[in-house]
C-alpha cells in the first residue's frame, strides 16, 4: 500500500453505520454507531467522530468510501464498491490467508469466495426469509426477554435434545413459542436457535464450497453460540476478527487507499 495515505470507510447496515480510518501504521480509530434518521446525516456524524477519535481534519484524509445498503447515499463519499468486496477485502486485511469470508448481517447471509490477493470470485446469498439473521435473532431475544449479548452464552448451556424443524423465521417463531409455552428450558431452545442457524449457513456453504481460511463477519459473528455452532456443522475452523463488525468498512478503507495510491 502507498505510504502517507490515510483513507476513510464508512458501512451503511440495515441498522448501524460502521467506520474506519485508516493510516500508514494501519487502522487509526474505528466506530458503530445507531442509524438515527436521514442515512447522510449519520454518516457524517460518523465521520466527524472518527475524525475526532484520530485528532485529525477532513482535509487530512485523501478518499473516503462507502459501502453497504444504502451506501450512494452517503454524499461524502468517493466511492461506492459492494458490501462483498468490502468484506472480502477487509478480512483478507486481517487474515491473508483468507479465501473464503461468511457475512452474516441484519438482513442476510452472504458467503464470499476470494483468490489469494483477496479479490473476489464467487458469492451466494441465502433467500429472502429473516432465519439466520441478526434480525431473526434479535425477535428470538425479544420474544424471551433477554439481551442479545446473552443469547450466545446461554446457547452454550443447552443440552441439544430440541431441534427447529422450520426453515422459515415466521414458522420458526410459531415453533419457538409452542415450546416456551411447554416449558422448554431457556437455554435448549436458545441452543437449538443457533444450531438451526449454523445450519443454514452450511447448506449455502456445501452450495458454493468452502475453502480455508474460513473468516465470520459481521455484527452475529460476535455471538459465541453461533461460532460454536458453526464450527461444529462446517468441521473447519473459523477465523473471528477482534471487531466482526467493522469489516467492511475496514475493506472499503483499504479500496479508499487503493484508489488514492493510484492517483498519486
Amino acid at each position: 500500500m502507498p505510504n502517507n495515505i490515510v483513507t476513510a470507510g464508512l458501512d451503511i447496515g440495515h441498522q448501524n453505520v460502521k467506520g474506519v480510518l485508516l493510516g500508514e501504521q494501519g487502522i487509526m480509530s474505528r466506530i458503530t454507531l445507531r442509524l438515527s434518521g436521514e442515512v447522510d446525516t449519520s454518516a457524517k456524524v460518523a465521520y466527524e467522530k472518527l475524525l475526532t477519535q484520530a485528532q485529525l481534519k477532513p482535509s487530512q484524509v485523501d478518499h473516503l468510501f462507502a459501502t453497504g445498503l444504502e451506501r450512494e447515499k452517503v454524499s461524502l463519499a468517493d466511492g461506492n464498491p459492494t458490501e462483498m468486496l468490502c468484506h472480502l477485502k477487509g478480512a483478507h486485511w486481517l487474515f491473508p490467508g483468507t479465501r473464503t469470508v461468511l457475512d452474516l448481517g441484519a438482513e442476510g447471509i452472504r458467503i464470499l469466495r476470494g483468490d489469494s490477493e483477496g479479490n473476489l470470485t464467487n458469492f451466494l446469498m441465502n433467500d429472502k426469509c429473516a432465519a439466520g439473521t441478526g434480525i431473526f435473532l434479535e425477535t428470538v431475544a425479544l420474544m424471551m426477554r433477554i439481551s442479545l449479548t446473552e443469547m450466545g452464552p446461554l446457547a452454550l448451556r443447552s443440552s441439544g435434545k430440541l431441534v427447529l424443524t422450520s426453515t422459515c423465521a415466521v414458522f420458526a417463531e410459531s415453533e419457538i413459542v409452542a415450546e416456551i409455552h411447554r416449558g422448554t428450558p431457556l437455554e435448549d431452545i436458545l441452543g437449538a436457535v443457533h444450531e438451526s442457524i449454523a445450519s443454514k449457513i452450511a447448506q449455502l456453504g456445501k452450495r458454493i464450497g468452502l475453502e480455508p481460511e474460513v473468516v465470520f463477519t459481521g455484527g452475529v459473528a460476535r455471538n459465541v453460540g453461533i461460532q460454536q455452532a458453526l464450527k461444529k456443522h462446517l468441521a473447519l475452523d473459523v477465523k473471528i476478527p477482534e471487531d466482526p463488525d467493522i469489516v467492511g468498512a475496514l475493506g472499503a478503507a483499504i479500496l479508499a487507499r487503493n484508489s488514492a495510491g493510484a492517483k498519486r
